[in-house]
């Protein structure tokens, strides 16, 4: 069976339109794969704070005489705080509040 020329052009039309709705729907998911691995970095970047906070709260406690049972923090159990958690350093000498002054008398 010949097909008319009406039908010819329909079945290249449809391909036309096919190929288009495949290269939206290809470009939706590049898109949504794309936010999704920055969701990714995301959440990754904020468990590397939490982790370097719960290190410095540690060390802090620590250094604030706190037994290890009743710290709230976590020790750097992955090894990895002194090069790769900014501003934490060993923290510095306790200040010694018996001795202080008080600077105003009521």
């Amino acid at each position: 069976m010949r097909m008319t020329r009406q039908q010819h052009t329909d079945r290249a039309t449809g391909g036309i339109v096919g190929g288009f709705a495949a290269l939206v729907v290809g470009s939706a998911a590049l898109l949504a794969l794309g936010a999704v691995q920055g969701t990714d970095a995301e959440i990754a970047a904020e468990g590397h704070r939490q982790y370097c906070k719960g290190v410095a709260t540690w060390q802090w406690e620590a250094h604030q005489g706190v037994q290890p049972e009743h710290r709230t923090g976590h020790p750097d159990w992955k090894g990895i705080a002194a090069d790769e958690c900014p501003g934490l350093r060993p923290a510095a000498p306790a200040l010694d509040l018996s001795t202080e002054r008080q600077l105003v008398q009521h």
